[in-house]
């Protein structure tokens, strides 16, 4: 008889990243530049809207990010879906893998957290994540590494 694990919890994040921001006041810049620039040669009024379009397109798909935390029996799995369309693989690594899971901060970590409810795993490597778990996700953790769990 096999006892397998599989647990999928989905995670949305709640405010955009700072950098994000950032590429919006970038684009509002480059928009007012083309303009200034019409005013001396009206071709490049053009790169008004090419621009915004353009970086309109990519922040919409990158400002809604939701993150997809995957355990299958001893290994977790990080995705991270942006606008319930596109996904892109973050991180794997074996649950015995986790040197300690704690809430207290740490730098220099990956956040792959919603913001809000913050768990940092510090991989056995000297890795750091941060993540939004449930407490079904950290007993199947807990499961096949019993000693990490320092809250």
């Amino acid at each position: 008889m096999m006892n397998d694990t599989y647990y999928e919890q989905i995670v949305s994040r709640n405010k955009p990243e700072t950098k994000y921001v950032i590429y919006t006041i970038i684009d509002i810049l480059v928009c007012i530049i083309f303009l200034m620039i019409g005013f001396l040669k009206p071709l490049y009024w053009i790169g008004v809207p090419v621009t915004f379009i353009l970086f309109y397109l990519y922040l919409r798909i990158r400002l809604q990010i939701e993150y997809e935390y995957i355990i299958v029996n001893d290994e977790l799995t990080i995705d991270a879906v942006y606008h319930k369309e596109l996904r892109k693989h973050l991180a794997t690594f074996s649950a015995k893998e986790i040197q300690q899971i704690q809430r207290t901060s740490i730098t220099n970590a990956k956040d792959y957290s919603n913001g809000e409810d913050r768990y940092y795993l510090t991989l056995n490597q000297g890795q750091t994540y941060v993540l939004s778990l449930d407490q079904k996700l950290l007993d199947s953790i807990k499961r096949y590494n019993h000693k990490c769990i320092n809250l």
